[in-house]
């Protein structure tokens, strides 16, 4: 694996950080050696996620050891910080391959694109769709196709797939991971399209070829959802994500304690009017809950508290695993074979 630098000054203990988080949760394809965040410098990045002691450590500036610099963020409308241009400019000049999520294309502005050919590194804007595009055929899998939804963006909705496919590879299954944000992509996936980049016609159908694809060697597929079907700003994408992967099953995250939208002014909806919402549009079922307890005091009681209230298996995958959820999902599976 390449060795990486994660970018996220300012934002890395926040909702914005969730990048970095990700990639140093489980990241694949790059091994990330420091994080940039001049406000916790001498930290250790686990420890500041909550994860305890992973010898990661927060720097001021990126070192000369990492071999790719990597945009560890997700600011609002995705674009890039003035005050981060010179960051990118001197890691192209130590001769750092860039990997970007952003909306802003970094390989499209003259100023980092003539510099990377002149250095020989290479700019990857994840966002970038790819190019022939359809929209979708109202093709269904033949396996087992599991999209995991949220009340609101930023919830840990990519943390509870990605758990999912380790509880499901733990138990033997052939698990399959289709991304649909930029972070997902830079994790590794079996496939992956930030569709919030794509145009609205071909959301659906982009989605659908992801599972169909990933679905020819895989038996059981997990689907990355982003933001939520209600919600204001981001709820067409999460539309889409339903339509065009046809789940059998959903797993819902929720932050039980978030009143208000993490990226929007206003009340995030109640969960049981967002399952509700999820079961009538998608023709679907909604099998297990996923709570995001980080700012809960008494995780365990908060668990216990909602599965007694929505009936549905539910954990917090971070503080538990993603065990049980997916044996309520085999055990439906197993109910409609008979």
């Amino acid at each position: 694996m390449e060795k990486a630098s994660v970018l996220a000054r300012g934002f890395f203990n926040s909702l914005r950080g969730k990048t970095a988080h990700g990639l140093i949760r489980h990241g694949k394809k790059y091994r990330i050696v420091e994080v940039v965040d001049e406000t916790l410098e001498g930290r250790d990045a686990g420890e500041v996620m909550g994860d305890g002691y992973r010898g990661i450590p927060i720097v001021a500036d990126f070192s000369k050891d990492a071999d790719t610099l990597i945009i560890g963020v997700a600011p609002p409308g995705g674009r890039l910080p003035k005050e981060w241009r010179k960051d990118i400019v001197n890691a192209i000049k130590n001769r750092m391959n860039i990997v970007s999520g952003l909306h802003d294309f970094l390989s499209d502005d003259p100023e980092f694109s003539q510099l990377a050919k002149r250095h020989g590194v290479k700019i990857w804007d994840v966002r970038k769709p790819p190019k022939n595009l359809s929209i979708a055929k109202g093709f269904k899998s033949e396996k087992t196709v599991i999209l995991v939804l949220g009340t609101d963006s930023s919830v840990g909705k990519r943390t509870a797939a990605l758990e999912l496919v380790k509880s499901a590879e733990k138990k033997g299954f052939n698990a399959g991971f289709v991304a649909t944000g930029q972070t997902g992509m830079m994790i590794g996936a079996d496939a992956g399209v930030a569709v919030d980049a794509v145009q609205s016609d071909f959301v659906s159908g982009a989605v659908e070829k992801m599972v169909m694809d990933v679905s020819k060697n895989r038996e059981i597929v997990f689907v990355e959802g982003q933001g939520a079907i209600s919600h204001p700003a981001y709820g067409s994408v999460a539309l889409g994500i339903l339509y065009g992967s046809k789940p059998d099953y959903v797993i819902m995250v929720h932050d039980p304690a978030r009143k208000n939208s993490g990226s929007f002014s206003g009340k995030i909806p109640k969960l049981e009017d967002e399952i509700k919402l999820i079961e009538k549009l998608g023709k679907t079922k909604v099998v297990g809950l996923a709570l995001n307890c980080g700012n809960v005091k008494n995780w365990g009681k908060k668990v216990k508290e909602y599965e007694e209230k929505t009936g549905l298996p539910t954990v917090d995958v971070l503080k538990e695993n993603a065990d049980r959820l997916l044996k309520g999902i085999t055990n439906h599976i197993k109910r409609e074979k008979r």
